[in-house]
């Protein structure tokens, strides 16, 4: 083989050498460039991931503290109502009664259509006892003053003030699931406090 063929072989495998290097780099920058690209599209999905989790939680917070706080608003009305029906004519008690009611209803169409199927049952159970308590004073209300309205009007009492660590369950549900905590409290059974519903005598 001449010296100007081994040139030219030279010169050849030089050039197809500087090409094949020219592909593999950009071959190699595509696919650097590709998992550049991935690896925004997974942060991208992460982030946006992350934000829908933080709206529903933010939605979910600012429907749990209405609930919380209208249910109590309800209860703490109708105990009210109660001892003051105890001693006599209550109008303006029975006015904040009939608002609280109100507002409570509304916060609970709005919580229906948001809260999770745990909290919706828990609290459930509470309203049903207040709606029982709320059913009997408004019968006892329009009935004269005697012993035996007396006592039911105890036993109402008895029933509201039951109802305080019931809903202490129903917002200790809620807390974890807003989370504002990490784990329930040891106390949480909210079978125990809802097995045992107190009945008014009729």
């Amino acid at each position: 083989m001449s010296g100007a063929t081994i040139s030219v072989i030279v010169a050849i495998v030089g050039v197809g050498g500087t090409l094949a290097s020219a592909v593999i780099t950009q071959v190699l920058a595509q696919r650097a460039e590709l998992r550049r690209l991935e690896q925004e599209e997974r942060v991208r999905v992460t982030d946006q991931q992350a934000s829908e989790d933080q709206r529903r939680i933010d939605q979910l917070r600012s429907c749990y503290v209405l609930l919380n706080a209208h249910d109590r608003h309800y209860r703490d009305a109708m105990l009210a109502y109660a001892y003051a029906l105890k001693s006599g004519p209550a109008d303006a008690e029975a006015a904040e009664v009939s608002s609280a009611r109100r507002t409570q209803r509304d916060t609970r169409a709005e919580a229906q259509l948001v809260a999770s199927d745990a909290v919706l049952e828990l609290e459930s159970k509470v309203n049903a006892q207040l709606t029982v308590a709320y059913r009997h004073l408004m019968e006892l209300a329009g009935m004269p003053d005697s012993p035996a309205r007396q006592a039911k009007l105890a036993q109402v009492i008895g029933l509201l003030d039951s109802l305080t660590p019931q809903q202490g369950h129903v917002r200790a549900l809620m807390r974890l699931e807003v989370r504002a905590t990490h784990e329930l409290p040891n106390w949480y059974n909210p079978d125990l406090g809802l097995a045992t519903h107190q009945q008014i005598s009729s």
